[in-house]
């Protein structure tokens, strides 16, 4: 079982390994976590299938590429989470940071660099009000932990496989989101 002055702590303590994004676009993502205190749960959305993006219904977690408007990464997240789930983030949940990761899209890297930022609710029930997302859930942190839940996924435009988690027995979480949640499971175990 985790706990939640050992979440907090650990994350706070994580000095977040920032990449430079001098000529290169940004990203920012929300890692949101309830129920710290007895069964914690990852909140993930499931991408809504669109021709022209590169990461079309996948599992993912709320976020979206910097906008001029936005402030900072942390405000990209917060919007983003806002516009795309209905959930209003603030410095006030913020529990902490983690590595920013390059990204990447079928085995090639792109100019863009996408930070995570992790966050701590009660009792809010996200609402799915964008084409973006075609659905959205909680998972318990201790099935991403359990090892009996890992697996090999094969996408379909390649021959190699990518460490991935088993959520149900369709949703599979890979890629992006999977190495961001595997440094969240470092810190918390």
């Amino acid at each position: 079982m985790v706990l939640v002055p050992d979440i907090q702590q650990r994350i706070r303590a994580c000095r977040a390994e920032l990449i430079p994004v001098a000529g290169k676009k940004q990203a920012a993502v929300a890692l949101i976590l309830c129920d710290l205190a007895s069964d914690p749960k990852m909140f993930f959305i499931e991408r809504a299938k669109h021709e022209n993006d590169p990461w079309s219904g996948q599992i993912a977690f709320p976020g979206g590429n910097r906008e001029s408007g936005d402030a900072s990464p942390f405000a990209t997240a917060c919007r983003e989470t806002e516009e795309e789930v209905g959930l209003e983030l603030s410095r006030r949940n913020l529990l902490g940071r983690l590595h920013d990761q390059q990204g990447r899209n079928k085995n090639r890297e792109l100019p863009l660099v996408i930070s995570c930022f992790v966050f701590g609710m009660e009792g809010t029930e996200p609402t799915s009000n964008s084409s973006e997302v075609e659905d959205s859930f909680w998972v318990p942190v201790s099935h991403l932990m359990d090892d009996r839940n890992r697996i090999d996924y094969q996408p379909g435009y390649t021959d190699g496989a990518w460490p991935a988690i088993r959520l149900d027995g369709q949703r599979v979480l890979w890629g992006l989101t999977w190495r961001f949640v595997r440094m969240f499971l470092d810190l918390a175990a």
